[in-house]
């Protein structure tokens, strides 16, 4: 997944049903990480790759309730 924060906040972006690895981020080193959650920092691009290997429907989003509402939800497939 290739994310990109175009906002003044940081969004602690979360990935429900697998775990991820955080490959690269334009704006700090990147220590090995495996986790659910990312602070993403305004103005940061990151890549996180996981393997699909949960079937279901699974939610990607801004752990910020507000965030949420306004649209920083999203969920992809794995079949």
């Amino acid at each position: 997944i290739d994310m990109e924060n175009l906002t003044p906040h940081a969004h602690p972006i979360h990935l429900h049903g697998m775990s991820f690895k955080v490959l690269s981020s334009s704006t700090r080193p990147v220590q090995p990480l495996v986790s659910d959650t990312y602070l993403i920092q305004p103005d940061e691009k990151v890549q996180l790759g996981f393997v699909a290997d949960n079937p279901g429907d699974w939610l990607l989003h801004c752990h910020i309730i507000e965030h949420q509402k306004t649209g920083m939800t999203s969920y992809f497939r794995v079949a």
